[in-house]
């Protein structure tokens, strides 16, 4: 039965569940949807959170907050090399099938508003 009344139902009411919860769990801005798309996009970049704010335009200490969230989360591995510390994109393979998942259907204007919607409403406008 549909939960009539409440917006952000309504609005995520047509997303794959595993999609939604994905969103709700690991898309909480702007800079990690930047990120995520770029390294679904490149993945095989293995770089530093300096370089992967300025291959998405985002202020290098967003960014480095960022990363060190989403590595705890399972998004991203860190690999201390020599002197710097890079990023790379998880090899899970159901992390992956989710952000194969969002990504396409990011392609619909729609979708991209609701997901709009979902950041702003978790505060994630930066």
């Amino acid at each position: 039965m549909k939960n009539q009344g409440t917006l952000p139902f309504d609005i995520m009411e047509d997303i794959e569940p595993g999609v939604f919860s994905f969103i709700k769990k690991h898309v909480r801005s702007f800079t990690r949807w930047d990120l995520l798309k770029f390294l679904y996009h490149n993945p095989n970049t293995r770089d530093t959170a300096t370089n992967l704010a300025r291959y998405i335009g985002r202020q290098v200490e967003r960014v480095e907050a960022e990363v060190v969230h989403m590595t705890q989360e399972g998004l991203l591995c860190r690999d201390e090399q020599a002197l710097e510390t890079v990023y790379t994109l998880t090899a899970d393979p159901e992390i992956l099938a989710l952000l194969e998942q969002l990504v396409s259907a990011s392609q619909d204007r729609t979708f991209r508003m609701k997901l709009v919607y979902h950041i702003l409403r978790a505060g994630g406008n930066k």
